[in-house]
């Protein structure tokens, strides 16, 4: 990959393959932006029937509910383990851009398929919808293992001592493609039970998910277990 021409009245270090102008504080703000429309755009799917009283609609939306909360948990950990990423990140290449690129086209995608098993849990096509549905919220994981491989790769992008907790990151970075895609599997067999699954690990993750504190501070905690979204 051809580096980033450094800035003429600052020369970058010939091991230097930052992108000039694209700082990682900058990355997050735009990332969260998109992320949060992300998961606002889930609710407008949800409308209770006109003709149904509202405990009536409410059943009647069940499905649409229960992938709502789903989602939006899902995207909730996004965003705190890709804040948690750039936390380790003092650097960002043209690389890392195109990765965080990828992973907000994922996460603003998540809505389409949210709203198709919302509708179609308890019909004839709730196995394709269930299918569709884990394989979006894989992708979002995937995301993440790619951006861990790459900076173990890049440890110059990192902040100093942080590459041992990289390393680590990746290793478990593996968790959730493995389950979100066990789930696209288990579609074939009970919708219901994939989107269960989905959620049981959405509930792992949060329940090991270590504090705020030691989550924001660089290169704090070195080895102590990751996030695994």
């Amino acid at each position: 990959m051809a580096n980033a021409l450094p800035e003429p009245s600052h020369p970058a270090p010939a091991a230097d393959t930052g992108t000039p102008g694209i700082s990682s504080a900058r990355l997050q703000a735009f990332s969260d932006a998109v992320i949060a429309i992300a998961a606002t755009l889930l609710v407008l799917e949800i409308k209770l029937p006109e003709h149904e009283g509202v405990w009536a609609g409410l059943r009647h939306e069940l499905p649409a509910l229960a992938s709502y909360a789903v989602s939006f948990l899902v995207i909730g950990i996004v965003w705190i383990h890709h804040h948690n990423l750039f936390h380790r990140v003092r650097q960002v290449d043209r690389a890392l851009l195109l990765l965080n690129l990828g992973l907000l086209l994922t996460v603003s995608f998540l809505p389409v398929p949210t709203a198709t098993l919302g509708s179609r849990l308890d019909g004839a096509d709730a196995t394709a919808a269930a299918v569709f549905y884990s394989l979006a919220v894989g992708l979002t994981s995937v995301w993440f293992l790619l951006f861990w491989h790459h900076l173990c790769r890049r440890p110059h992008l990192l902040v100093p001592g942080a590459l041992a907790e990289a390393r680590l990151a990746r290793r478990h970075a593996v968790t959730g493609p493995v389950v979100y895609f066990a789930a696209a599997a288990l579609a074939l067999v009970t919708p219901v039970g994939s989107l269960g699954l989905n959620a049981a690990l959405i509930g792992y993750l949060i329940v090991n998910r270590r504090s705020p504190t030691a989550r924001t501070r660089p290169g704090a905690a070195a080895g102590a277990a990751p996030d695994r979204s």
